[in-house]
C-alpha cells in the first residue's frame, strides 16, 4: 500500500511517525510529507520512511532546477573562482549583496508567480512521482488540520488530471493495524 501522510502542523507527532511504521511493516511505502523538518527533528522514523518537504519537491521540477542553477549556482560559482587570495572578503560581501537585492526578489516576485501560473499542477506531480512507478498514493493520510488545504488541492488537481483519485482518511488504523493497536487489550467488565 502506498500512503501519502500529509502532516503541515506537526500535532500528531507520534501517530504520523507510528502508523508510517505500521505500513512499512507491512511491506507498503510510506512518505510524510511536512512544511518544516526542524520540527520533527526530535521524531525518528523507521527505516524506510521518507520525509519530505513542500521545498524539496518543488526543488526537483526541472524549471525550478533551472532557475537555481542561473541565480544562484553559477553566480557562486564564479565568486568561488574570482574571490580567492585579497579577493575574498570583497567577493564574498558581493555575492551576499547580490543574493539579497537580485536573486531573491527575481525568485519572489518574478520566478514563483510565474512558475504557479504555468505549472500549476506541478507539485501535485512532484507528490505522483514520490511513488515510483505505482501512479502515486492510494491513501492520504491527513493528520492535522493545518493540512486539509493541501490534500484538497492535491485532490483536486489529481481528479481533474484524471490519474486516480486516492482514499483520505485521519488514520491507517482503519487500513493497516497498528502494532500498538492489534495487542489484546484487557477487559474492563468483569
Amino acid at each position: 500500500m502506498q500512503v501519502l501522510f500529509l502532516a503541515f502542523g506537526a500535532a500528531r507527532k507520534r501517530a504520523v511517525t507510528t502508523e508510517s511504521a505500521a505500513v512499512v511493516a507491512a511491506g507498503g511505502r510510506a512518505v510524510v510529507l511536512v512544511s518544516d523538518k526542524k520540527r520533527w527533528a526530535g521524531e525518528e522514523f523507521a527505516a524506510g520512511v521518507e520525509l519530505l518537504t513542500t521545498a524539496e519537491l518543488e526543488a526537483r521540477h526541472l524549471p525550478r532546477r533551472l532557475e537555481r542553477a542561473v541565480l544562484y549556482r553559477a553566480p557562486r560559482r564564479v565568486a568561488a573562482a574570482v574571490g580567492r587570495g585579497p579577493m575574498r572578503a570583497k567577493t564574498k560581501k558581493a555575492l551576499k549583496a547580490y543574493e539579497k537585492r537580485v536573486a531573491g526578489p527575481v525568485h519572489r516576485r518574478v520566478f514563483l508567480p510565474l512558475h504557479r501560473r504555468v505549472w500549476p499542477t506541478a507539485n501535485a506531480r512532484m507528490v505522483q512521482r514520490c511513488f515510483d512507478a505505482q501512479g502515486g498514493p492510494e491513501l492520504v493520510v491527513v493528520a492535522d488540520a493545518l493540512s486539509v488545504r493541501h490534500a484538497v488541492e492535491l485532490l483536486e488537481t489529481w481528479q481533474s488530471a484524471r490519474s486516480g483519485t486516492p482514499s483520505v482518511a485521519y488514520s491507517v488504523d482503519s487500513v493497516v493495524p497498528s502494532p500498538v493497536a492489534a495487542s489484546p487489550q484487557p477487559s474492563a467488565a468483569r
